[in-house]
This record gives structure tokens, sequence and C-alpha cells, in this order.
């Protein structure tokens, strides 16, 4: 009996790849009707590298990066998809996944924290799966922040605004420390320190000492009161969700955990709760999730996980 050629083999992984791109750009999409779930559950159960083929497009989507300053022109799933073609297929045969944007200047991977000392003196504290650009001139220090969050402690230097900017948003601080976070669903600043300027779409808002905002559906939505402390306990590795979307939560923990928890119900995924999660103990999260949420996680791979809503 012949053995399957390599040639064969690279088709395969590459037709493979393809379906995989092909269900990451329907799922969680708003339109998706809630069959389609369904369908892609059987597709994963079929064959062990489905999961693992859809696991590398999720983790390729994650790590892509978009300048800041097209933060509202960036591709959607299924414009990134088509984008990307080669870069999926280099993907799915093991190839490196590429990232749309220069390299940052500091970076952490999943589950890292960094603290670094900048060349003026300030202090920053990168979070899990973070990155920044820095670009210091005579007359402004300008932070570009890529991903995920980080703490500044900024030197006081009366001649240089200290600004970050993350997407659509800018936070300049006015003599402060602060954290500023991005993601899909929301940016964010909390002040644990004097004062912060936040400008975003247009409007200009001084932040105090223990406030917190939100950046979302293209608005700023109200100051929240002595919420700064609970958004920056990730520096002692807890994560405090408030009311917040499923969905949101995931994503966060994803930052932290190897592999990749996927929800397969966008209901499920816009259900608010709350949870306490301590990453120092990243082996056990998993059991803690589904003991204080009402959710189930399947494991396909070590790279995928399934979360459904408990029954």
């Amino acid at each position: 009996m012949n053995e399957p050629s390599n040639r064969d083999h690279d088709t395969e992984t590459s037709g493979r790849t393809r379906e995989a791109a092909a269900w990451f750009a329907l799922l969680l999409d708003e339109n998706t009707p809630q069959p389609e779930y369904e369908r892609f559950r059987t597709w994963l159960l079929a064959d062990e590298r489905n999961a693992e083929a859809y696991a590398r497009i999720e983790q390729l989507w994650s790590h892509a990066a978009f300048e800041p300053s097209d933060a509202d022109k960036a591709p959607s799933r299924r414009g990134f998809l088509k984008l990307t073609s080669g870069i999926v297929l280099l993907a799915g045969a093991g190839g490196t996944a590429w990232t749309i944007a220069t390299r940052p200047d500091f970076s952490t991977g999943t589950g890292e924290i960094l603290n670094t000392v900048l060349a003026d003196g300030s202090r920053v504290e990168l979070g899990a799966a973070s990155a920044i650009s820095v670009d210091f001139s005579s007359s402004l220090r300008r932070i570009i922040l890529r991903s995920g969050e980080a703490y500044f402690s900024v030197a006081a230097d009366s001649a240089r605004p200290f600004r970050v900017e993350a997407g659509s948003l800018a936070a300049t601080a006015l003599g402060t420390a602060y954290s500023v976070s991005i993601a899909p669903e929301r940016t964010s600043v909390a002040v644990t320190e004097h004062h912060v300027r936040v400008e975003a779409g247009g409007r200009s808002i001084d932040l105090q000492q223990g406030d917190a905002i939100d950046w979302q559906d293209g608005m700023l939505g109200s100051v929240a009161k002595g919420d700064a402390e609970n958004r920056v306990r990730w520096r002692d590795r807890q994560l405090i969700f408030l009311a917040r979307p499923l969905g949101e939560v995931i994503a966060e923990v994803n930052r932290w955990r190897k592999g990749r928890l996927v929800i397969a119900d966008r209901t499920l995924a816009a259900r608010k709760v709350t949870a306490i999660l301590d990453v120092n103990d990243i082996d056990g999260i998993d059991a803690t999730l589904e003991q204080g949420l009402p959710v189930s996680l399947q494991n396909y791979t070590s790279l995928l996980t399934i979360v459904t809503a408990r029954k």
C-alpha cells in the first residue's frame, strides 16, 4: 500500500485550515443562527485535528496587531481572514504567524507580567499577553498600547506630557499612576493616583484618583467611582469582574491560560457574570470557572476548550 505523500498531507492540512477559518469567520457573528453552533460542535468532534486547526486560527487572530490610528478601521473577522488568507495557510502548515504592525518595544506572553523602567524614569508594568511601543520626543512622551493592559507610574517632566494611546482613546497623565487596557469589546482607564485626562470621540474628561472609565461602542461611559483598584488587581494576579459579559471574562482568562477557551454560543457570551479569579493557580482555573459560573468546559485538545451553558 502506498503511503500518503507529503504533498497530499499539505493539501489536507490546507483544506482543514480553510474550514477552520470559515468557521471562525462565521461564529460569534451577531447574525449567525444558533443551529450553526451545533454544526460547529459536530465538526470539532469529527476529528481532533479540526480542533487544533481552529485553535491556530484563534491564536493568529489574537496575536494580530493593528496600528492604533487605524483601530476604527481594523478588519472584521471576515475581512481579516480574507486579507490574510496567505498567512492563514502558512500558520496551518506550521509556519510563523505574522502580525500587521511593527514589532513592539516591550511585550509579554501568555501568563507573563513584565516590570520595566523607561528612558524618562517612568515605570511600566505590562499585564499578560500585552504590548506597547514607546515614542519619546523633546516635547511629548507617547506610549502606544497595542494589546492587553499596562500600568504606568509616571516620572515628573513638565516639559513633556506623558500620553498613552489605545485605539481611539488617549489618556494623558497629570502627575499620576494609572492603568490602560485595550480589548475588542472596550478600552478602559483606571486611575490609582492623582489625575488623568481621557480624550475619546471628541470628549475630554478628567478622572480623579479611584476613578475608572470605559470607551465602548463609540462612546465614553459614565465614570465608575472607586472601581480603579478592582481594575488593576491583575498586578497581583487576581482578576475581578463585576457584572461583565462572560465573553469578556473568557477573553481575559485566555491571556493568562495556555490554550484557548471558546464560547460557541453568543447568548451565553453576552450573559453578565461576577467573578474573582486567582491566576496564580492557573492550572486550576478551568475548575474554578465551572464551580463559580453557570458553565461547563469540554477539552477537545490541549489547545482548545469549548465553553457551554451548564445543563
